[in-house]
């Protein structure tokens, strides 16, 4: 039962980064293109609210109430799952160096806004942690003690 919830929670949790990136490189691109007179819609931002929520709460459930996974050694998928956390946080990167550095000035902000953009950020940052996380838990082998073997 504990091995399925937490399989649900990073579910919810990889839906939530995947609503994020898919409203979110959109406006990324219109960013980086100098289009910055187009307001984004209010439900970017109710979709972005209920991805935080998704995305942090099962994430804190997770890190605080189950152990870590443990898998039977599978280097090409943890190499994979490693890969899409860097990819992410590419992302991450990109949008806060868009946003921050590069239309800073042309851009309206209020205060809102930027806390709200920098808890999204921190969601997918938070997310990307736990496909880390996931990724070792396929490339590190569970080690079995040899025979004769000193315990440490």
């Amino acid at each position: 039962m504990k091995f399925a919830l937490n399989w649900l929670l990073f579910t919810a949790e990889s839906s939530g980064a995947l609503m994020i990136l898919w409203n979110g490189v959109p406006i990324h691109q219109r960013l980086l293109m100098g289009h910055t007179a187009q307001q984004a819609n209010p439900r970017i931002f109710v979709l972005g609210a209920v991805a935080v929520i998704l995305i942090q709460s099962a994430y804190w459930i997770r890190l605080r109430c189950f152990p870590p996974l443990r898998f039977k050694r599978q280097l090409v998928l943890g190499h994979a799952i490693q890969f899409l956390g860097r990819l992410s946080f590419v992302f991450i990167g990109g949008m806060f160096s868009v946003v921050f550095f590069t239309r800073f000035e042309s851009l309206e902000f209020s205060i809102w806004k930027v806390l709200f953009l920098l808890v999204v950020l921190f969601s997918l940052f938070c997310y990307t942690l736990d496909l880390d996380r996931l990724a070792k838990a396929f490339s590190e082998a569970v080690a079995e003690p040899a025979q004769g073997a000193l315990r440490s």
